[in-house]
């Protein structure tokens, strides 16, 4: 089939703007109840991390209060700020979802523009999840027709065609037109940037944020008459022609509204980057064999060349930074046989046992190996080896989290802050389309004293 590329953006808007949750089979349908209900745990558990106080504090300082719910906390704030926390504390951690062919993270971008708009305009638990699905959708699809080059120009997926989803699961909320969801796909594009130079700093998970503000602002605008041009993502000079060499627009609508991305969006079970998460299925396997940190003499790992790219951080000397070093991911996966938040703190990151094991670790890169995969060779010290085969990672799609793996990690971050509440927020977020409103799930986000 052929595709007319003046023809992309107005498809993807409508369909966005027609979405309805009876369209979308059982399996999707339980892929947004998990993408949701996952991103809701990670940013109840974040709620009080220093990059979450520092832009709240930084908001009201400005005086950007409102009448709208930040997850996990009292003080609320205007739709785009609130939004912007909220993205913030859903991807602060790294622990949260991934798109694994674009390496997108959605729920981040995406949830916190629903559930600012979705509190805004009384919208029930099946509006929001359809709006989360909408967004997902697009940005998911755009992402494809844009590429690996564009991942590969340096551009953080998750904050440029993220504001694509946001907007749009904001304007699903406001009950767009087509018309009008074009236009908010045209102001969404041209806010659209993130770099991945910013990893390993706070400017990474600001991305999502601003993803969210921007798509909740681009929506408001929309629906009140403000207008941008047709083709602003496959124009001549549009999102895709700038931002990537490889444009595919016939990837970007291939099965619209019959194959769904979202069912192929997969959950982390380690707070990290997504491309070192073989390497922690590894070094936890060698653990599990017996294997001894004071008895390895050198450490080899082969993995796709995207590992060193994304995580090639060989002395990171903060927490944040700890998250993009495939060295010690591997290091506290022996040592610890764990790899959540704790295993990327500053005091981890710089304990004298961790920095001596992953200075042993040496990484070769072989384009052969799929990016969910690797092997690890490590030499002990009596001269024999140990070898481990990882053909994919827990938590990909061809090896997924069960919902009890899911949940295990949403109670992992989310009882520190609401003990006893934490398994009623659980309930709500993976039950919100039986909820008429939001008003219950954010209500028992926050903690009682």
């Amino acid at each position: 089939m052929t595709i007319e590329t003046h023809s992309v953006t107005d498809e993807l808007a409508a369909f966005a703007s027609g979405l309805a949750w009876s369209d979308l089979p059982p399996t999707t349908q339980n892929a947004a109840r998990s993408t949701f209900a996952n991103v809701v745990g990670l940013a109840v558990g974040a709620s009080r991390n220093p990059a979450v106080e520092r832009a709240l504090r930084a908001l009201t300082a400005f005086g950007l209060t409102g009448d709208v719910s930040i997850l996990g906390r009292r003080e609320r704030l205007s739709a785009t700020s609130a939004a912007l926390v909220t993205g913030i504390a859903m991807h602060v951690e790294d622990f949260d979802d991934t798109h694994l062919r674009t390496v997108l993270h959605p729920g981040a971008p995406i949830v916190p523009a629903a559930l600012a708009v979705g509190e805004v305009v009384g919208g029930s638990g099946e509006d929001v999840l359809t709006a989360v699905v909408a967004g997902v959708e697009v940005a998911s699809r755009v992402g494809n027709g844009l590429g690996v080059a564009h991942f590969d120009r340096g551009w953080h997926v998750t904050g440029t065609v993220g504001h694509l989803g946001a907007a749009v699961a904001a304007g699903r909320l406001l009950r767009l037109t087509p018309e009008q969801m074009r236009h908010t796909l045209a102001l969404a594009a041209t806010q659209a940037a993130g770099h991945t130079e910013q990893l390993g700093s706070m400017t990474k998970p600001l991305h999502p944020g601003k993803a969210a503000a921007d798509g909740v602002e681009a929506a408001q605008l929309a629906a009140r008459g403000f207008t941008g041009p047709e083709g602003s993502i496959e124009g001549r000079r549009g999102l895709a022609a700038l931002m990537t060499s490889d444009a595919d627009y016939e990837e970007m609508l291939r099965a619209l509204g019959s194959a769904w991305e979202t069912e192929k969006n997969a959950f982390k079970p380690y707070s990290c980057g997504i491309v070192s998460h073989p390497v922690i299925d590894a070094a936890i396997a060698l653990r599990e064999r017996g294997v001894v940190a004071d008895t390895i003499a050198a450490v080899e790992v082969t993995a796709h060349p995207v590992v060193l790219d994304v995580m090639g951080v060989k002395e990171p000397d903060s927490g944040l930074r700890s998250k993009f070093s495939v060295y010690h991911c591997f290091a506290v996966g022996l040592l610890d046989g764990a790899a959540g938040p704790k295993q990327y703190s500053d005091e981890r990151a710089l304990a004298e046992e961790v920095v001596a094991l992953r200075r042993k670790v040496n990484v070769v890169v072989d384009r052969t190996v799929a990016k969910d995969a690797c092997s690890v060779r490590v030499l002990l010290d009596d001269g024999t080896t140990q070898e481990v085969e990882v053909e994919h990672a827990t938590g990909s799609i061809d090896r997924p989290m069960t919902l009890e793996q899911l949940r295990a990690k949403f109670e992992l971050v989310v009882e520190p802050v609401l003990g006893a509440a934490t398994a009623r927020l659980w309930d709500l977020a993976v039950g919100l389309d039986s909820e008429d409103s939001l008003a219950g799930l954010l209500a028992t986000s926050v903690p009682s004293a």
